[in-house]
C-alpha cells in the first residue's frame, strides 16, 4: 500500500533571490558580450585600413557609453539589492521589465554605431534608456512604498534616495530624446554628463544620511 504524500503548500508570491541573482548577473553578462560584436570596421566606403579605423569611431564611441552604462547599471544593482530580503511576483517582473530594456542596449548600440548622426538613431538609444531608468525607478519606488516587507532592515530614507536617483535619471533620459532631434551631439554629452552628475548628487545625499544615523 502506498503512503500518501502530504500536499505540497506553494504560493505564487514566493520568489527565490538567489535564482533571481543569477539570472540578472547572466544577463548582463551576455548583453557586455553581445556589445562588441557591432565593434568591427566598416565594409564599404574605407581604402585602407587608417580610414577603416577612422570610420570606426562613431561605433567605439557609442560601445564605450554602452559599455559603461550596462557596467553602471550592474554595480548599482549589486550593491542597491543586497537590501533587500524578500520579493514577491510584482518585484519580480519589475526586476524582469529592466532586464528586457537592459538587453536592448546592444540593438540600439548597433543602430547609433551605424547611423552616428541619425536624430532618430539617438533618439532610440534615449528611448530605450529612459524606459530602463524608468524601470529601475518603479522597481525602488515600489520597495519604498513596501518598505517593511521587502527591506526591513534597511532605512527607508536611503531606499527613497535611491529611487529619487532613478527617477532623476529618467526625467534626463528623456530630455535626451528631445535634444537629439535638436543636435545629436547634445545627446551624446547628454549621455556622459546627466547619469555621472545624478550618481554624484545621490552619492553625496547618501553620506550625509549615513553620517546623520552614525
Amino acid at each position: 500500500m502506498k503512503r500518501k504524500l502530504p500536499p505540497i503548500s506553494e504560493t505564487t508570491d514566493y520568489v527565490n533571490l538567489e535564482r533571481l541573482t543569477f539570472l540578472v548577473d547572466g544577463v548582463f553578462a551576455i548583453t557586455l558580450t553581445l556589445l562588441v560584436l557591432e565593434l568591427r570596421p566598416p565594409e564599404l566606403g574605407t581604402a585602407n585600413l587608417a580610414q577603416s579605423l577612422i570610420a570606426m569611431l562613431p561605433r567605439l564611441y557609442i560601445y564605450f557609453i554602452a559599455f559603461y552604462s550596462i557596467a553602471n547599471h550592474w554595480v548599482v544593482h549589486q550593491r542597491m539589492f543586497r537590501h533587500i530580503m524578500s520579493a514577491d511576483t510584482k518585484l519580480l517582473w519589475l526586476t524582469i521589465l529592466g532586464l528586457l530594456f537592459i538587453t536592448l542596449i546592444p540593438a540600439t548600440t548597433a543602430i547609433v554605431g551605424r547611423f552616428p548622426a541619425e536624430k532618430l538613431a539617438a533618439a532610440c538609444f534615449s528611448a530605450n534608456s529612459f524606459f530602463q531608468a524608468l524601470a529601475s525607478w518603479g522597481f525602488w519606488a515600489y520597495v519604498v512604498k513596501n518598505q517593511t516587507h521587502f527591506a526591513a532592515d534597511s532605512d527607508p530614507r536611503l531606499l527613497q534616495i535611491t529611487s529619487q536617483v532613478w527617477f532623476v535619471i529618467a526625467i534626463g533620459w528623456l530630455v535626451s530624446i528631445l535634444l537629439g532631434f535638436v543636435n545629436v551631439y547634445l545627446a551624446y554629452a547628454s549621455w556622459i554628463l546627466w547619469p555621472n552628475l545624478v550618481a554624484i548628487w545621490g552619492s553625496s545625499r547618501r553620506k550625509v544620511l549615513i553620517a546623520k544615523i552614525r
